[in-house]
């Protein structure tokens, strides 16, 4: 016979499914790496059925393309809503940089899968989206900034590719060298940025 809760899971929405599955995803690779880890083992700690698992993600690299999405989409979000309209706009670009490099630091072992899987194309093209739409975020708020006579006018292109770069240096030498604070150096690479940025 079959229980009233193995009912109620069987036709739960596909959206609470694709959630159940992307928290066991988020579990084994952040634990085994992207290559070790396998739909079988997706399997195995979402608790669902091979064929559950397969309908809604055709393989392994869709899985893990859709942890990156919604990772880079709750980002986003939480990045715009600084923009309170109360916050100077280099505070909330600031506030941006500091978001990532936070919830990478929070993720180190989702930052080695995705380090792992930056080898395969499709990972490579959804980076260079999220490149674009961090740049188009910055310089929306540095032309804003700038027009408001909060910030020096500067080309705002070279300066978000500059904001990008501070992050990004940071999180790369916190994951490889285990002595370097990101987060301890974070404050004097802002306040050497803040000096050249703002008016």
């Amino acid at each position: 016979m079959t229980s009233d809760s193995s009912r109620t899971r069987a036709h739960e929405p596909r959206e609470v499914r694709r959630a159940q599955i992307l928290e066991a995803a988020f579990q084994c690779f952040s634990e085994s790496g992207y290559h070790a880890a396998s739909m079988n083992d997706l399997v195995r700690a979402s608790g669902l059925s091979k064929g559950s698992l397969y309908w809604h993600f055709e393989s392994k690299e869709q899985v893990f393309l859709a942890l990156f999405d919604a990772f880079a989409d709750d980002y986003f979000a939480s990045w715009q809503a600084l923009d309170d309209g109360q916050r100077p706009l280099f505070e909330v670009i600031a506030g941006g940089n500091e978001l990532a490099i936070r919830r990478l630091l929070a993720q180190p072992g989702m930052m080695r899968a995705w380090i792992e899987f930056l080898a395969h194309p499709a990972a490579r093209d959804r980076l260079a989206v999220l490149y674009r739409r961090c740049r188009e975020l910055l310089e929306d708020l540095l032309e804003r900034a700038m027009e408001r006579g909060e910030m020096k006018r500067l080309p705002s292109a070279a300066v978000s590719t500059l904001l990008i770069g501070a992050a990004e240096g940071i999180l790369l030498q916190a994951s490889v060298d285990p002595e370097f604070d990101p987060l301890a150096h974070w404050p004097g690479v802002l306040l050497a940025l803040e000096g050249g940025l703002v008016a």
